[in-house]
């Protein structure tokens, strides 16, 4: 039997650049195994599945997949596999304003305007600060010193829990890379890894520039981490950094090759945090495998 799938380049807006997902469209009756040795034989840095939805409130369930494991939630791949429905698929029959993707975390709610696609991101859970600025600095082959001295790192989640680590100069940023040993013996082999960032960008139009490595999960480097951003925009939001309502483009993936271009929407509202995370996709190809 054969699986058809379809592959989008997410959080860009030009072919071979962004972040890379596969996009099974009918995954139904394809067992977890299956599935993931279909994430590792592709080798992107994540897989998704669209089944029929299993909630009347959802109008699909989605599996998200990396190479060796399944994610409970993550932000590219949720973004571009609501692209592939909204635009390339001929499988949502009950167009909405509103598409609701059921994950392991909950329903993501997307909604497309003009050519980006925003994502409510749940509401930020906030948990422990490290202050041991040599360690930290060992998870990504820097010096203590590189790490800032006026915002704390601090483990925040929206569905996935990120090392937010706030670095003091572009430069910095650019010389980091992901210590494989340090990471898994900090993480204990958990689905989590640090995202640093800085205010010293690249691109004129951006306010933040952004690294995600994941060596001990299989992942050397991720181009755009949606997932990631959106415990950034939480913890900006947290410690006031652009204010209690902001939109800011954040630039990711460019030590890569692969310049990616998120979108970060955050405001604290009666007492509640609201996080989208939005950006554009393109089709570049399709493709079928065995089972």
């Amino acid at each position: 039997m054969k699986k058809e799938c379809i592959f989008i380049d997410v959080f860009t807006d030009k072919p071979y650049s962004g972040n890379q997902l596969a996009v099974f469209p009918n995954a139904n009756g394809l067992t977890t195994e299956q599935m993931q040795k279909f994430a590792n034989e592709i080798n992107y840095s994540e897989t998704t599945f669209i089944f029929n939805s299993s909630d009347p409130l959802a109008d699909f369930d989605i599996r998200i997949f990396s190479i060796n494991i399944e994610l409970p939630f993550a932000g590219h791949p949720t973004l571009g596999t609501a692209f592939s429905i909204m635009n390339i698929l001929d499988i949502w029959h009950e167009k909405k304003d509103i598409l609701k993707l059921k994950t392991k975390v909950g329903i993501i709610p997307l909604e497309k305007k003009n050519d980006v696609i925003w994502m409510t991101q749940n509401e930020p859970e906030f948990f422990d600060q490290y202050t041991d600025k040599k360690e930290i600095a060992s998870l990504i082959n820097l010096s203590s010193e590189d790490i800032s001295n006026d915002l704390p790192v601090e483990e925040v989640s929206t569905g996935n829990k990120m090392l937010i680590i706030p670095v003091k100069s572009l430069s910095a940023v650019q010389r980091a890379e992901g210590n494989a040993n340090e990471l898994k013996k900090f993480f204990d082999n958990k689905p989590r890894g640090p995202y640093l960032f800085t205010r010293e960008t690249t691109k004129p139009s951006a306010e933040l520039h952004t690294r995600f490595f994941a060596p001990h999960l299989g992942i050397i480097e991720d181009a755009a981490t949606g997932s990631a951003a959106g415990p950034l925009t939480g913890y900006l939001l947290k410690h006031n950094v652009f204010g209690q309502s902001f939109e800011v483009e954040n630039e990711q993936g460019i030590e890569m090759g692969r310049s990616s271009k998120i979108l970060m929407k955050g405001e604290i509202k009666d007492n509640k945090y609201i996080i989208k995370i939005g950006g554009k996709s393109v089709y570049v190809g399709k493709g079928e495998l065995e089972i």
